[in-house]
């Protein structure tokens, strides 16, 4: 009866004997070859894991046999870099169980999230394969070193954008106080006055001779008589 623990230990005794940069198929085992693409992979520089983020590789496996295959699972180990026995922890086990078709080929994701130190490290990481008489083989998916690094800090957070947002609500607030109270109370408009009527005008033409006689002496108001000369 199939036993997880034990092939599991078997996939990491075997990657770790196999020792190998890249999977290439081994006797006796199906003619299957792995490869494993990283994210943002540079040709010719160690791959770089990001710590403490989903890190999502591309596993390519390319059965040239004849028969089916089936991919159980895929497993890996972190281990120092001068000595891949030296094992510094266990990843994430993903059980796929999706066959792999004669002569095709056939992409699995699979995930790295590790918080990390930034420093280089050993990854070695297998897959299980199933044949079509139920017989487990490891193959190798990556035995080799890779660079841990910290994530980028990038400069939009959105916390900080609503803080400042609301630094900038606050001051503009006390700005237009403090201006509604050092300025001048705005002038009000002056009430147009109504237009009067004719009967009102000369009332008020009336009125105003009366008030601008009133000064004058009243013996200066009799019309001076003329006296006929004989």
């Amino acid at each position: 009866m199939f036993n997880l623990k034990t092939t599991l230990k078997a996939l990491v005794y075997s990657a770790l004997v196999l020792a190998s940069v890249s999977a290439v198929p081994v006797s006796d085992h199906p003619s299957v070859s792995v490869s494993a693409e990283f994210p943002n992979a540079i040709e010719g520089l160690t791959p770089s894991i990001i710590s403490g983020e989903a890190n999502k590789l591309k596993v390519t496996f390319r059965n040239s046999g004849k028969t089916d295959l089936k991919v159980n699972l895929i497993t890996g180990t972190i281990a120092e870099p001068d000595d891949f026995n030296n094992v510094i922890r266990n990843l994430t086990s993903y059980r796929y169980s999706t066959v792999l078709k004669s002569d095709a080929t056939l992409i699995l994701p699979y995930t790295i999230k590790v918080d990390h130190a930034s420093r280089e490290v050993g990854l070695t990481l297998v897959a299980d394969i199933i044949d079509s008489t139920k017989n487990h083989f490891p193959v190798v998916v990556y035995n080799s070193t890779v660079t841990f690094s910290e994530p980028m800090q990038s400069w939009i957070d959105i916390q900080l954008i609503f803080l400042y947002i609301l630094i900038a609500g606050i001051f503009g607030g006390v700005g237009m106080f403090i201006k509604g109270t050092l300025s001048p109370e705005a002038k009000k408009p002056a009430k147009k006055t109504p237009a009067m009527t004719p009967e009102e005008r000369e009332a008020a033409l009336e009125k105003m001779k009366v008030l601008d006689e009133d000064w004058i002496p009243e013996h200066h108001k009799k019309s001076p008589r003329v006296t006929k000369r004989r």
